[in-house]
């Protein structure tokens, strides 16, 4: 009798039991995230505490840091032609790596800057990521957005911190033109600038630059001339009114040098440079002195010239060379008066007071992207870097000396090569200064079975300032003076 009349609690019990072993499932999946995320969090922290560890061990252990040491590599499956981004994207203090990559990997990639780890990535909808990426906080939330375009449908990406996908923006046509963002317009608002190559909608054989508010990526103003506008828009105060207006180049086109009034787009001047219907013209953008007052330009022809606001020629030299390579201007050697430093199948240093050679060197390859300024073998002054076929190779920005050289083949073959322009900056905390660039080959065929490439970090032997996007500012002037 006592087992009948505990019968009913017995019941009740197993029934419970069963519950607690078969929990209702949207609970129990809501349970395994709440663990995972704190396993995630514990996990960071232990990663974090490994790194700090690693650091104050590993001088101890291995000795002082010499330059040219592999501090990390990432496999992939094709190149990098623009250029990379080095800044903290999250805000969690630590940098991170954002670039794109070539034909049959097209991805913009974030890695760690310390250790090449893939943070996320995102896959081109329509072809490779030629143009330079460029990180910037578009919305104000403290947070870095990343803009990277594609070569082949003129997508241009705005990608959140963590990787996810914004907005998308649909250029005129395909673009290699690195975006340049600032506020064109005085209301404190940001533009994004952009230039396109020629076709697409009723393009025909002109190339246009674009403007887009950054908030709602509404077309501000557009213009359009003969070539494709590969070059990055570079921005700069033309007319004295305290607005940054927009100065553009053509490749394959008129040959002219194009300024356009930031706020509206209507034309200030065109500079015509020498060039006939065969003549390539200009990839790349000009280059601006500290004082903003004269433009500098080089052709793929060989010319090269300093232009003032008014778009007015001051000087013209012209050198024996095709003369691909982005430019860069600073005082090279500390006397009070800016270089001007371009090249192709030779790096040159010229005064940019008359355009008189301060030093040239022969390249391996071609300088295809440019240089930076730093302190690249750590003996306190500075260095011209640049990357020439598979290596990356330094300068003494005052004798153009060599002052050091890294061989990047890791395949072997004839022709891999680093396409893009070097980025530079302490990616680890320890005060010095590290270099990334990708390595490989990156080719159009659709099964991609010649592609390869190798992103990497190596160590450099000097302090200073960071060069940490493409001409050295959002603005694309090309002179670390206008950070």
């Amino acid at each position: 009798m006592r087992l009948l009349a505990a019968l009913p609690l017995l019941l009740v019990l197993c029934t419970l039991v069963r519950a607690q072993d078969n929990p209702d499932p949207a609970r129990r999946v809501r349970d395994l995230e709440e663990r995972v995320k704190k396993l995630e969090e514990e996990l960071k922290k232990m990663q974090d505490e490994l790194a700090e560890l690693k650091k104050a061990v590993a001088p101890a252990a291995a000795g002082p840091r010499k330059a040219g040491q592999l501090l990390w590599k990432l496999d992939m499956t094709s190149d990098l032609k623009g250029s990379g981004s080095l800044a903290d994207l999250d805000g969690d203090g630590k940098l991170e790596l954002a670039f794109g990559s070539y034909f049959n990997d097209q991805n913009v990639y974030c890695v760690d800057a310390a250790t090449g780890k893939v943070r996320w990535r995102h896959a081109s909808d329509g072809g490779p990521l030629d143009a330079s990426t460029t990180c910037i906080d578009l919305d104000g939330d403290g947070k870095l957005e990343s803009l990277s375009a594609d070569s082949a449908s003129g997508l241009l990406y705005c990608l959140a911190h963590d990787g996810k996908l914004k907005w998308t923006l649909k250029l005129p046509s395909g673009t290699d033109s690195p975006c340049a963002v600032a506020d064109l317009d005085g209301d404190g608002k940001l533009e994004i600038v952009v230039g396109t190559m020629w076709g697409g909608r009723g393009g025909g054989k002109n190339g246009r630059v674009c403007c887009y508010s950054a908030a709602d990526q509404k077309l501000i103003w557009q213009r359009e001339y003969p070539g494709c506008v590969q070059s990055e828009p570079v921005l700069l105060d033309l007319n004295g009114d305290k607005i940054l207006d927009v100065v553009t180049t053509s490749w394959r086109g008129d040959h002219c040098i194009h300024a356009f009034e930031g706020k509206t787009g209507e034309p200030l001047w065109t500079f015509q440079t020498d060039g006939g219907e065969r003549d390539m013209g200009m990839y790349h953008g000009v280059a601006v002195n500290k004082a903003a007052d004269t433009l500098f330009a080089v052709t793929c022809q060989g010319d090269v010239y300093a232009i003032n606001l008014k778009g007015e020629q001051v000087w013209h030299q012209k050198f024996k060379d095709y003369l691909f390579g982005a430019t860069l201007v600073a005082d090279l050697d500390a006397d009070g008066t800016e270089e001007l430093v371009f090249g192709g199948g030779t790096i040159y240093a010229v005064s940019t007071t008359d355009g008189a050679l301060k030093w040239k060197q022969a390249m391996n390859k071609s300088l295809d992207r440019g240089a930076v300024l730093c302190d690249a073998d750590g003996d306190g002054d500075l260095d011209v870097l640049f990357n020439d076929g598979h290596l990356v190779r330094a300068l003494d920005a005052r004798t153009g000396a060599p002052s050091f050289e890294y061989n990047a083949r890791f395949k072997g073959s004839r022709w891999e090569s680093l396409s893009s322009a070097p980025i530079v900056g302490d990616f680890d905390g320890d005060g010095l200064l590290e270099y990334f660039g990708v390595i490989g080959l990156g080719t159009s065929e659709l099964d991609g079975k010649n592609n390869y490439g190798m992103a990497f970090a190596i160590t450099l032997g000097g302090k200073g300032a960071a060069w940490t996007t493409f001409r050295a500012n959002l603005r694309r002037t090309g002179n670390p003076a206008h950070r």
